[in-house]
């Protein structure tokens, strides 16, 4: 199935809900939005998980100048057009305005007040001491508080916690997905398509996982940890990365890694009584997002070199690393060279590329990862 019929398998099934009473509540997607809280309250939680291109770039100048974020812009460019394949955006009531960066704030307020959707503010600190996890339980709470009074009655304890295990269940899947010895096109598919579509992907995960229990090995090319900003749905990213002979064996992103590792133990579900305090744990212990400071770095240099210094062990393989920076992406792009520095010191090569959807840009970005690939 190519996106854009999976794009519009999405459409029909949000026409439905909505149809049933349902109301989508959007959110420019990152590692933070209590998604369980919206699905307790029986709405359906939308991230947007779209690439852009030119054009959809383009669209957004009328509200944000062309040094901001590709991603955001193409964010808003998305609500301009509309494309065929993105006409379910025509079926969100709500949007949830946060603070993963500055862009995350202007283009969920652009799409706010010109595309008329009705706003719901859910803000994050940056810290995790005990006074901003006391902060993230009051914004959990005033969260919880304003769905309630869209729907009109109470988010029950039990309904929250089931939300929980149907996410931490779906989320251990996807870690099933990580470890297969696939080629990182097909992973990304599946997470892409996951991510947008939440535990309904359940079943077509579990059929292709199933699939693949007596499949030959299929990992070709040099082997690439992704780490940095997402490929998004329609990026020709990874499609770049295999051409010129690499292989995406670890997506250390938000479409990836970020999201299925944050899941909880049977131990702590079964022994919390509330449910709202799993969520601030959660957060707690989200060290590998770049909303936690002050060890954000050092976390994520441990980790690729653990995955690295494993990998080989497994494979006899040295693991390449590209950090993907979207142009005017601030959170990827000022930390980047000390990145690198640092896991060149540990012997992890890395290729710091950074680029806007710009389909112009394809050959620049094809020389940049061939020269890299060949260095490996």
């Amino acid at each position: 199935m190519e996106n854009l019929e999976f794009l519009s398998e999405c459409f029909m099934v949000l026409k439905q809900k909505k149809e049933e009473g349902k109301k989508v509540i959007a959110f420019i997607s990152h590692d933070n939005i209590p998604e369980e809280l919206i699905d307790a309250a029986g709405y359906i939680p939308l991230r947007m998980v779209f690439a852009g291109n030119d054009e959809l770039m383009d669209a957004s100048h009328d509200y944000l100048p062309p040094s901001t974020c590709a991603f955001a812009q193409s964010c808003i460019g998305a609500f301009s057009i509309k494309p065929n394949n993105l006409k379910f955006l025509d079926l969100i009531d709500y949007v949830v305005i946060s603070n993963h960066c500055v862009s995350d704030i202007c283009a969920s307020e652009i799409i706010s007040k010109y595309y008329n959707i009705p706003q719901l503010k859910f803000y994050v600190s940056y810290t995790k001491t005990e006074n901003s996890l006391k902060y993230f339980k009051l914004e959990l709470v005033d969260f919880k508080r304003k769905l309630e009074e869209l729907r009109g009655s109470v988010i029950e304890t039990q309904d929250l916690m089931n939300s929980i295990v149907k996410y931490n269940n779906f989320k251990r899947k996807l870690s099933e997905l990580s470890k297969l010895t696939i080629p990182g096109s097909q992973k990304l598919i599946h997470f892409q398509r996951a991510i947008l579509k939440g535990p309904d992907y359940l079943p077509e995960l579990e059929t292709f996982l199933q699939s693949q229990e007596n499949a030959q090995k299929n990992e070709k090319g040099k082997p690439i940890l992704l780490t940095g900003c997402s490929i998004f749905i329609n990026d020709y990213l990874n499609d770049l990365i295999e051409d010129g002979g690499g292989n995406i064996v670890f997506f250390d992103t938000w479409v990836g890694f970020n999201y299925y590792s944050q899941i909880f133990s049977d131990e702590q579900i079964n022994s919390s009584n509330d449910p709202i305090d799993l969520l601030v744990e959660r957060f707690k212990n989200n060290i590998f997002g770049d909303h936690s400071v002050p060890n954000y770095l050092e976390s994520k240099i441990s980790q690729i070199e653990e995955f690295s210094i494993n990998y080989k062990k497994k494979f006899g393989k040295k693991v390449g690393v590209i950090n993907h920076i979207i142009k005017f992406c601030d959170h990827m792009s000022i930390m980047s060279s000390h990145l690198k520095n640092k896991l060149q010191e540990k012997g992890i090569q890395v290729l710091n590329l950074e680029r806007d959807y710009s389909r112009a840009n394809r050959g620049q970005l094809t020389t940049r990862i061939e020269a890299f690939l060949e260095m490996m």
